[in-house]
């Protein structure tokens, strides 16, 4: 009787023990960004590396991108849990696959910077006289699948641009040696990324696509429907702990570099600096997100955003502004706001 009592006293501690390690589990996160790493996503690595995710009770592992196309997809089949993609290529895939639809649940850029990019030596200085050049892009790239709206916008006949789809990695240098005449992607990655191959700013000319119409949102966070269902305040618990990397790289830009180059050592201090100042300015931490806070959207602006592009995609229906973005797992307005 003896060894039984004392059998039964192991067993018990043993379940005390194991009950305790389960009630401070970290819940495991798989993090894609949405292209390649940049002091742009700094507000991820601040959270990681100065444990916000941690005290969150969050394991995150952060994977670089290789396009919101290709993000996705890569959240709706769950390759990962959570993502920064863009909210046009999410409106496009929800309109598409409504049984498998998942929404964002935090904006990060509050204005979409997609551009059209060229040097000023080609004399292009209107989109109109992209026809009769060269546009270098990358297929996955959520800046690409928006140039058909965008040439819609600005009067451009597709049918007289030739795209050359081309490797991520390659797209600043071919523009660079004047291999295609004009690129498109994200105006703080192009402007910076020929930057660092010798181009001088002064010589490079960029069309938003917010000045010809596209009033739109940018990237966001979104996670995949499973983890969204499974674990709803893994997902809060990963937006206050972004929110407050925001709110350091609004006060310490020089951190969120330092932070950045700790992730990817290869990147350039100085390119990374202007990275940051450029984006902040044209699109993250805007007038907007200084009054309301940030993460959150409006909903009508989103409504007539959808509405462009579910006109220009074709999309077999119009997705409701609450199926795109769902705001119910943002802290209240006074928790977000970063000055």
């Amino acid at each position: 009787m003896k060894y039984i009592g004392r059998f039964a006293s192991f067993v018990a501690f043993a379940l005390c023990v194991a009950l305790a390690g389960n009630a401070h589990a970290e819940t495991k996160i798989r993090f894609s960004l949405d292209w390649i790493p940049g002091s742009v996503h700094s507000p991820f690595f601040i959270a990681l590396y100065k444990g916000y995710y941690k005290a969150e009770g969050l394991d995150v592992a952060i994977d670089r991108g290789k396009g919101s196309v290709a993000l996705v997809q890569q959240l709706a089949t769950g390759v990962y849990d959570m993502g920064y993609p863009d909210i046009s290529v999410l409106t496009d895939f929800d309109a598409k696959n409504p049984d498998k639809a998942f929404p964002e649940v935090m904006m990060g850029y509050e204005q979409a910077p997609a551009a059209i990019v060229v040097l000023k030596e080609s004399n292009i200085t209107t989109p109109k006289q992209l026809e009769g050049h060269v546009l270098g892009a990358s297929a996955n790239d959520a800046t690409y699948k928006l140039f058909p709206t965008f040439a819609q916008h600005a009067g451009i006949d597709l049918s007289k641009v030739k795209v050359q789809y081309i490797d991520p990695k390659l797209r600043e240098t071919l523009l660079a040696k004047r291999q295609v005449d004009a690129i498109i992607g994200q105006i703080f990655n192009t402007k910076l990324e020929l930057k660092a191959k010798g181009v001088d700013p002064s010589k490079v000319v960029g069309f938003l696509y917010r000045d010809y119409g596209l009033d739109l949102y940018g990237n966001g966070l979104a996670a995949s429907p499973t983890f969204l269902k499974e674990h709803p305040d893994a997902v809060k618990g990963f937006i206050r702990a972004t929110i407050k990397g925001v709110r350091d790289m609004v006060k310490n830009p020089e951190e969120a570099v330092q932070m950045t180059l700790k992730f990817e050592p290869l990147l350039n201090a100085n390119i990374e600096r202007d990275r940051l100042k450029l984006a902040m300015e044209c699109c993250i931490i805007t007038p907007n997100v200084l009054k309301h806070g940030f993460g959150g959207v409006d909903k009508a602006r989103l409504e007539r955003g959808i509405g462009i592009l579910a006109a220009s995609y074709k999309l077999p229906h119009t997705p409701k502004a609450d199926q795109v973005f769902d705001p119910s797992f943002l802290p209240a307005e006074k928790d977000r706001m970063v000055k």
